[in-house]
């Protein structure tokens, strides 16, 4: 993979969420330190924000996102759910779907870089993201029960396709914390780095893939997300989604680029 230069680690008094462009990635920072990057609904809401700029931003070809000060995210932020009535609950839940939604529907590669603790609603997010990266000494768990509630997020929507039905039970009723190496072994992150690695190494993997053709990487994700169809339909898409692209400018460039033996310059259209 390319090298890419290592960022600047924004400080606490830069904003609850930070992005910066780095070429073409955008790398979206959780930055709530002394809350261990808790998924509070300010930042939910910055964190959506910054992923509408990021996904409307044509030049942008992929995004990461990582927490601050060694650690993804450790979870909700409990203090803000004191006394929460349930119209106000039903609110909430409606702004972080809103926020999964805007992840999830994402037409650029969303890559998590997690060193620390991925924990309850931080887990949820690394889970929709398309690619997690960890270091080795990352844990992760799912303790919602422990208050008492369900895990949320889309943790019950996006676990099954990641590790199976059993296994996103056993994380669920269990609330138990897992290795790095086990969260591999089951499908959770997709990489392992050596720890304080995470994030250039989630940076070189964009850079890579950000050289692929966006339109491509747009529509793989569009069909990804249709599963499970019957193979009828699911072949339908696919033979309607190919021959479209058949027709792009990228299609163009990258047969062309195939025959001259060069890298293909492509443009999103």
């Amino acid at each position: 993979m390319a090298q890419t230069e290592f960022p600047a680690q924004p400080g606490p008094e830069d904003g609850l969420i930070v992005s910066q462009v780095l070429g073409a990635t955008c790398l979206i920072w959780l930055n709530l330190p002394q809350k261990r990057n808790a998924l509070s609904p300010a930042l939910r809401e910055e964190l959506r924000t910054a992923l509408i700029g990021a996904n409307e931003d044509p030049a942008i070809r992929a995004i990461v996102i990582t927490g601050t000060q060694g650690c993804f995210s450790a979870g909700g932020d409990i203090s803000t759910m004191k006394g929460i009535s349930s119209v106000a609950g039903r609110e909430r839940m409606q702004r972080a779907g809103d926020l999964m939604r805007t992840l999830i529907d994402s037409p650029k590669p969303v890559i998590a870089a997690i060193e620390g603790w991925s924990v309850g609603a931080g887990l949820s997010l690394s889970a929709a993201c398309d690619i997690a990266v960890a270091a080795s000494d990352a844990r992760f768990s799912l303790p919602f029960g422990n208050l008492g509630l369900i895990p949320d997020l889309g943790a019950l929507y996006t676990l099954p396709a990641r590790i199976g039905m059993g296994r996103t039970k056993w994380m669920a009723f269990s609330r138990r914390a897992i290795s790095a190496q086990q969260a591999l072994d089951w499908g959770l992150i997709e990489e392992i780095t050596a720890p304080g690695q995470a994030l250039p190494h989630a940076l070189a993997l964009a850079e890579d893939i950000a050289t692929g053709a966006p339109l491509t990487n747009a529509y793989t994700k569009q069909l990804l997300a249709r599963h499970p169809l019957p193979l009828p339909e699911f072949l339908a898409a696919e033979r309607d989604t190919q021959a479209l692209l058949y027709t792009s400018a990228d299609f163009a460039e990258g047969y062309a680029a195939f025959f001259d033996k060069r890298a293909p310059e492509f443009k999103g259209k």
